[in-house]
């Protein structure tokens, strides 16, 4: 393959991944306008709808690394700690979830888990084991979550 279209391809692969990523970011817009502009039965249905999202979404935030070392031919004993990190972003977004018909501030969990998850993102980004795109892709996904789980915890 030459250089051309190396980079045609790869630049491809990024406005398709910020397409979609993005794309992924209307639940959490829609759905705190929702709480903050609806009626009472639509606040409440707003609000776990918007729990459960940051949940699936925190989730997915795991499974990008779980991925990554599955994908991978060659591993070292490194990755090991890798695999145990990808959990933990579900069993923050499902325990968060879980918590939140008894505990109020149970999406404060989401929003450090998604917080938490950005800063170790950052790392694989500036250790080149992650395209150099994700960087600004990521911190601008993790600004809307939080913003969006931060209005649904604040409203009414």
């Amino acid at each position: 393959m030459d250089e051309f279209a190396y980079n045609r391809d790869k630049k491809q692969i990024k406005n398709i991944a910020y397409f979609l990523g993005y794309a992924g970011a209307l639940p959490f817009l829609v759905l705190s306008l929702t709480v903050l502009l609806a009626n009472e039965p639509f606040i409440i249905i707003g609000k776990s709808a918007l729990h459960l999202y940051g949940a699936i979404i925190l989730s997915f935030l795991g499974g990008l690394h779980w991925g990554r070392i599955a994908s991978q031919s060659q591993i070292s004993s490194s990755d090991r700690w890798v695999l145990i990190y990808s959990v933990f972003p579900s069993l923050i977004g499902w325990s968060s979830y879980l918590l939140n018909s008894v505990w109020r501030e149970s999406v404060c969990i989401l929003i450090i888990g998604f917080i938490l998850a950005y800063w170790i993102d950052r790392f694989f980004v500036k250790s080149g084991k992650w395209s150099q795109f994700m960087g600004p892709l990521r911190l601008n996904l993790t600004i809307v979550a939080c913003i969006s789980l931060g209005l649904s915890y604040l409203a009414k």
